[in-house]
């Protein structure tokens, strides 16, 4: 029995070790790679694109790994590189020092657009033309733009680190694996419909309310509202027909079209917008799926940025008479 276990024993130390020395023989996707603030060899893997098992992936690194300080900089794969080679020699040698930018939560693509054009990172107006006409390379890297027609609500909110000279389909790449990341794996629920209605209201969400705490309350009131065949008011659409920034659409501008029909004035039509009209954050895609429920159907801001619910259309009145004038 003993000289059974021994055997058994020593058949899985071998196994494990085969399986561990298989690790840094793993082929990596020749890309531009990109290690974000944070980034650790722990996490590397999802950062290069594959995902070896775990546990002999930790073994990998605790005992056969080449040593390896990980910087935050823009590094190139070359062809057929495996694992260990990339911890030798590629991440020694990064491609060029690099930038920050910070995507927003909230901005749409014209907001991100106008923000890129003014750092210089890209001419006015090249991001919407790409997001209008969109390149073969993204859709075959991102299964979710197969069904979509824009990059619009995918350019994930965030800091990041690029290099000087990178091209824009190559900083979009980075933004849309954020996105991939955050929300599409994390949420994904097998039906394409459900999870773009769900990509609207979040898109709503983000632009109606600031504060995480009131989100999961704010995504219930909106999603009773939907059921319940009531006009959302979500005065946050509107702006979006008209293909302008954040900073251009004002309560004033909002007021002047605010009566305007269109597929984007959530005063004047039932359901959804047809698209999302901005990027989100994962809290805030979190909140439709887990939003609180509460006997409001109503809700407005004071001229702090407090929230105010309305359980009728009377209390909302009351609140605009007691917190807006």
């Amino acid at each position: 029995m003993k000289k059974l276990i021994l055997l058994v024993l020593i058949v899985a130390s071998v196994f494990t070790y085969i399986e561990v020395s298989n690790i840094g023989n793993q082929k990596v996707v020749k890309w531009k790679y990109i290690i974000q603030k944070g980034d650790t060899v722990s996490n590397l893997p999802t950062r290069l694109r594959f995902e070896p098992q775990r546990t002999f992936y930790k073994l990998w690194l605790k005992f056969l790994a080449p040593e390896v300080k990980l910087q935050a900089w823009t590094y190139s794969i070359p062809v057929d590189s495996i694992l260990s080679e990339v911890f030798s020699k590629t991440l020694k040698k990064p491609d060029s020092l690099d930038q920050e930018i910070t995507i927003l939560p909230g901005w749409n693509i014209f907001d991100i657009d106008y923000y890129l054009s003014n750092k210089w990172v890209i001419k006015s107006w090249e991001l919407i033309e790409l997001s209008d006409n969109l390149p073969s390379e993204l859709k075959s890297n991102f299964s979710f733009l197969d069904n979509s027609t824009s990059l619009e609500w995918f350019l994930y909110p965030d800091t990041y680190r690029l290099q000087f000279n990178i091209q824009l389909i190559d900083l979009v790449s980075v933004l849309l694996e954020e996105f991939n990341n955050k929300i599409y794996k994390q949420y994904w629920i097998k039906s394409w419909k459900e999870f773009y209605n769900k990509l609207i209201l979040a898109s709503i969400i983000q632009k109606e309310e600031r504060n995480t705490i009131n989100k999961p309350i704010v995504a219930w009131i909106l999603s009773k509202r939907l059921e319940e065949w009531i006009a959302l008011w979500a005065d946050a659409t509107v702006c979006y027909q008209y293909r302008i920034t954040f900073n251009e659409c004002t309560p004033a501008f909002i007021w002047e079209k605010i009566y305007i029909k269109s597929d984007y004035n959530t005063r004047n039509k039932l359901w959804l917008p047809p698209t999302p009209i901005s990027n989100m954050t994962d809290d805030t895609f979190k909140s439709v799926f887990s939003s609180e429920q509460s006997p409001y159907y109503y809700y407005l801001h004071d001229m702090n940025g407090n929230i105010h619910y309305g359980r009728t259309l009377q209390e909302h009145v009351n609140n605009k008479n007691l917190y807006l004038k």
